[in-house]
């Protein structure tokens, strides 16, 4: 039996601390560990129907979203069958597949005993990947050769445009972990704490991916209010990473700063182009083109259909005029799904979908407000828990453009930091009720 849970322990380990770099590989491995994650929780909870059956409202909520999702894509399969997706039935169902796995995090997290070991491991490569994003800044080429597309750093992702996306996911997920893992030796560890986000910070600001960026500094502030172990870390942070962003700028360091130029620039002809609005109303002047004909486009569709919405890959379909002209507007702002988790569930579930989404978003608001309120009060807060609330709420923050939340790129992010908050909830509620 002690040779069994050494290897138990192994495995939650290795599932825990590799799975935020098992992104660099490939969606499927993403997939595959999450996967493993419910296998594991199957083998070795031998009462794994109390977690699935567990009174968690944001459990619950999920899976009444998905359910909604399921009814709509139900209720409007025969129009949806005109697509070239005759599957549509069998992935809507194949989303709760999501629920179970934040319920196998949560308890693979209830069962660890962290090693630092392991840790350590998924630290150095991480700092790989973005010593490999700083060769490619530099150089024009990352470590394998592969040049920056559109002149954007890309990194191990190649053509794909979320090498900033990763690191404003996986950073408040590290720091969490970092925090469970060092929670008596935080001092000690504090210069490699600095080390990683201060590399962090520099390369998302030189990656483009204003998104990315702005969630990304949004997530630090948020920080640097509420956890004060970490506020001199994150000030000394700011200070020094604003300092060598600008000498790279200043002396004309890197291969894409014309890009930088592009994106950050208001004045640019690229910028110019894409703040084009569709509507002269000054609430939407500097909403660009394409997010705010998303919103036209989910509002046209969905008109007949409010409380329902259209199912899932609804959007992709009638944007793009397969199940008729659904386009209201001209101007390339079609895409495979309207670029926020919001707009998506109206399209996909309708308003009924949208209200038990923005419902797992309130109740982490009013935790928020919970630990701001304290922090007023000068009461001690659960920094831990504080940590892991603020990771879920920048990730449901919804004034922001997001990627597809039914991809498991972004589905595996959301999973195990919901799996990790209702972990480290589920143990701040027993500390205290003890």
């Amino acid at each position: 039996m002690k040779y069994l849970n050494l290897d138990k322990q192994i495995v939650f380990n290795f599932l825990i601390f590799f799975f935020p770099i098992s992104f660099l590989v490939g969606r499927s491995i993403v997939e595959l560990f999450l996967f493993i994650f419910f296998i594991t929780t199957l083998i070795y909870c031998k009462k794994w129907k109390n977690y699935l059956f567990d009174k968690s409202f944001i459990v619950i909520l999920l899976s009444l979203y998905y359910l909604s999702v399921f009814l709509s894509t139900y209720i409007n399969i025969e129009i949806l069958a005109q697509t070239t997706d005759q599957n549509l039935i069998l992935k809507s169902v194949i989303n709760f597949r999501y629920v179970i796995y934040i319920i196998s995090i949560w308890f693979v997290f209830q069962e660890i005993k962290l090693d630092k070991r392991f840790f350590l491991i998924t630290i150095s490569v991480y700092l790989i990947f973005l010593f490999d994003g700083y060769f490619q800044f530099f150089t024009g080429e990352n470590l394998l050769g592969y040049s920056m597309p559109s002149g954007r750093i890309s990194g191990i992702f190649e053509d794909e445009y979320i090498f900033g996306s990763y690191i404003q996911k996986v950073i408040p997920i590290m720091i969490t972990l970092f925090y469970l893992t060092f929670e008596t030796k935080l001092k000690n560890k504090s210069i490699y704490f600095f080390l990683v986000l201060f590399l962090s910070t520099v390369i998302i600001l030189l990656s483009g991916d204003r998104a990315a960026i702005i969630i990304f500094v949004f997530y630090l502030a948020i920080s640097f209010l509420l956890v004060s172990c970490y506020r001199k870390i994150l000030l000394m942070n700011f200070l020094i990473s604003g300092a060598v962003l600008f000498l790279i700028v200043t002396f004309g360091a890197g291969k894409n700063l014309a890009t930088l130029d592009q994106r950050y620039n208001p004045e640019s002809t690229y910028n110019a182009h894409s703040a084009q609005t569709i509507t002269n109303h000054p609430i939407f002047k500097y909403i660009p083109k394409d997010h705010f004909g998303h919103f036209l486009i989910v509002k046209e569709m969905t008109k007949d259909n409010l409380y329902f919405g259209k199912g899932l890959k609804s959007f992709r379909f009638m944007c793009r005029g397969k199940l008729g002209n659904f386009y209201p507007i001209d101007g390339g702002v079609c895409s495979t799904h309207p670029h926020n988790y919001y707009l998506q569930s109206i399209s996909a579930g309708g308003l009924i979908g949208l209200f038990f989404l923005s419902s797992i978003f309130i109740l982490i608001s009013f935790k928020m407000i919970n630990i701001f309120l304290k922090l007023f009060k000068k009461t001690k807060n659960n920094e831990l828990l504080t940590l892991s609330t603020i990771c879920i709420f920048v990730y449901l923050w919804p004034l922001i453009p997001t990627g597809n939340f039914f991809s498991n790129w972004i589905s595996g992010f959301n999973c195990f930091a919901l799996g990790l908050f209702l972990f480290i909830n589920s143990k701040s509620n027993s500390e205290k009720n003890k």
